[in-house]
């Protein structure tokens, strides 16, 4: 028999099915019992290491994958990270999943991880099992899943970063948003082609304007008085010239400064394919030559 203890009986009740659910293709090789509190105790009948192989220890690790690992992704976020508030723990943890799913690569290394968390806990749980032990499973977790509770960490640390950044864009396109909120319009609209990585500017008549025609409209006074450094190619003269419309001719909608743009200016902007574009031009020229 291996007895395990448990500190919340929600968790030795998720297991105890999960070992039931094994159960039904090994039926005389071994059973669970669950006394209803917080222990789970499995009886084994069958080849000792077949039985731990083949149906014990991937029922265990389906366990943590399932039911433990979000409860160990927060203790790290709270307790290595010091993040307390509920709503930044469930944003930090939504990035850790991204970085979990398909254990995706060490950006900070640049390499692979040699083995998935699957196997680390497979590794773990077969070194130590065995007939007749009794344990509790907060202990286990603590010293026999070193390396798991270490690559946890790793993509908490990954999310954490990403969180960082995703809050100071936030920040930055408020700033933009509050910038343009101050400013009059300039133009009522103005037309944007996307080559990329180039957007080329077009003014209400559909001209198209030089770079030194765009770098004349930055309000240098909004450049050089925000704290945080504003693109000069693009959304600069945009802030500056504060257009009442923009109609955004695009065949990446996906691209960073295309939605930067949409998150700044909001309703003002229109996006549009970019074949769109010379069909207008088309249909300008038909108009002038019928009149």
């Amino acid at each position: 028999m291996i007895e395990i203890h448990f500190d919340e009986a929600s968790e030795a009740e998720k297991l105890f099915w999960l070992l039931n659910k094994r159960k039904q293709d090994a039926c005389p090789l071994f059973h669970a019992a669950y006394d209803g509190c917080k222990t789970v105790a499995v009886y084994i009948h069958g080849e000792e290491k077949h039985v731990l192989e083949e149906h014990i220890i991937p029922a265990m690790t389906a366990f943590v994958r399932r039911v433990v690992e979000d409860r160990l992704l927060l203790s790290i976020i709270s307790d290595v990270f010091y993040f307390r508030d509920v709503e930044e723990q469930q944003q930090i943890l939504a990035l850790a999943h991204s970085f979990l799913e398909g254990e995706r690569r060490d950006y900070r290394k640049g390499g692979e991880f040699a083995a998935s968390r699957a196997v680390l806990l497979r590794s773990a749980f077969a070194s130590f099992l065995r007939d007749g032990l009794s344990f509790s499973f907060s202990s286990f977790v603590t010293f026999r899943l070193k390396s798991y509770m270490e690559r946890l960490q790793h993509y908490v640390e990954l999310a954490i970063d990403e969180y960082k950044l995703e809050q100071e864009y936030q920040n930055f396109v408020q700033m933009l948003r509050d910038c343009l909120a101050t400013r009059t319009p300039q133009w009522p609209r103005l037309y944007l082609v996307h080559d990329p990585p180039h957007f080329l500017f077009y003014d209400s008549s559909r001209r198209e304007l030089s770079m030194a025609e765009v770098k004349q409209m930055i309000d240098r006074h909004l450049v050089f008085s925000q704290p945080m450094y504003i693109d000069s190619s693009v959304l600069a003269p945009l802030i500056s010239l504060a257009p009442a419309e923009i109609e955004l001719y695009t065949d990446h909608p996906d691209d960073g400064m295309v939605q930067t743009m949409q998150n700044v200016f909001q309703e003002r902007l229109r996006l549009r394919r970019r074949a769109d574009f010379a069909h207008l031009f088309t249909a300008n020229a038909g108009n002038r030559e019928e009149s």
